[in-house]
């Protein structure tokens, strides 16, 4: 017996309105309704939960206590927990003794894959380091990741460093130094807020140098880096002390160019 609201739904229903027991025997999807499974929604919405779980772990973080878990995504801890279970489940977080979470390996695994799935990997990291040599500061190639981030996809440390700064993976704002601004001139989703191409001379190829945008003390040159059809691949950038850079940066920006012109040559671009 049926009670509540399907009782009553049922109880309002005419009995002339009742189909023959041979058609309602036959299948829904004769009488022309073709209806998603009901799990559908629920299973894209945890989906979205558990990549925002992921989407907690900032760089910097080893560990998360479930407090800052649910902090940081708000959402209730009963269901971090079960999202934690699944996530564990398929290597992509980690329970530590102390009842902390950390990100898991299956993590470095796609991103492994994501990376030589971009055919990068034995192009780019020689001419980093190359340029590093040649200049004595950090180098590094971005991808951009979506319309407000991009992402550190290699890096090669300058022989004399007190600090890693940046390091491969690492996400940040487009933003509006160099590299956020190769991406802001060269990149179409852009639209009219591009800004316009600068000049370059004939045979050149375009460079952009900033000093003190993202941070006070930094500098940075960077180039666009190009596909086939002229399509932007990446940005190469050249960062630095403001310091130690940019009374540089007039010898080091023919530099910064001819490995991205190099690069550019060897993607087709």
């Amino acid at each position: 017996m049926l009670t509540g609201e399907a009782g009553t739904i049922l109880a309002e229903i005419p009995t002339r309105a009742v189909a023959p027991a041979t058609e309602r025997a036959r299948p829904a999807a004769s009488r022309g309704r073709l209806l998603s499974p009901p799990s559908t929604a629920s299973g894209v919405a945890a989906v979205g939960r558990a990549m925002t779980v992921l989407g907690a772990f900032r760089p910097g973080d080893t560990s998360l206590p479930l407090r800052v878990l649910a902090a940081r995504t708000g959402l209730y801890k009963s269901t971090i927990l079960r999202l934690l279970a699944s996530l564990e489940r398929h290597c992509c977080v980690r329970r530590n003794p102390d009842g902390s979470w950390s990100p898991g390996a299956m993590l470095l695994h796609w991103g492994s894959l994501y990376a030589r799935g971009l055919g990068l990997e034995g192009l780019v990291p020689p001419v980093l380091d190359s340029l590093t040599e040649a200049t004595g500061q950090g180098a590094t190639f971005w991808v951009k990741l979506d319309d407000e981030r991009r992402i550190c996809l290699y890096r090669a440390a300058p022989p004399r460093t007190l600090r890693v700064a940046v390091q491969a993976g690492d996400m940040m704002p487009l933003g509006s130094a160099a590299t956020g601004r190769v991406f802001a001139i060269w990149d179409p989703a852009f639209g009219e807020a591009a800004e316009p191409v600068p000049e370059v001379a004939p045979g050149g190829f375009p460079v952009i140098a900033t000093q003190g945008n993202r941070d006070l003390d930094a500098a940075a040159i960077s180039a666009p880096v190009f596909q086939a059809g002229r399509v932007l691949r990446g940005a190469l950038t050249l960062s630095g002390s403001s310091e130690r850079l940019w009374p540089e940066v007039e010898r080091v920006k023919p530099l910064v160019a001819e490995a991205a012109a190099g690069l550019t040559r060897a993607l087709g671009g």
